[in-house]
């Protein structure tokens, strides 16, 4: 008796996939992903970096590009982008 085979993620049918599918969809095959990483949904930040700020802060050395979608990092090179502005025209 063959037993019918399901999604790992939602339990969802895999009769119309292929022999060695585990996910019945992109949805679930990245959500099971996202649940293994610890990261479900994208973190909010509450805050809007533009391009000429994004540039600036990167041309400025203080923002590295990999770290542009963390909160906490791009506030760090913001607030030492602007220490080193006053500094330098204070």
């Amino acid at each position: 008796m063959l037993m019918a085979r399901q999604c790992q993620n939602c339990g969802g049918s895999l009769a119309d996939k292929r022999s060695d599918a585990k996910f019945c969809s992109d949805v679930c095959r990245v959500g099971d992903h996202r649940e293994k990483v610890g990261r479900a949904e994208a973190i909010p930040s509450g805050y809007e970096i533009d391009k000429l700020m994004r540039d600036a802060l990167i041309g400025s050395n203080d923002l590295n590009p990999q770290d542009e979608h963390d909160p906490a990092k791009v506030r760090e090179a913001f607030s030492e982008m602007c220490r080193k502005f006053a500094k330098r025209f204070a």
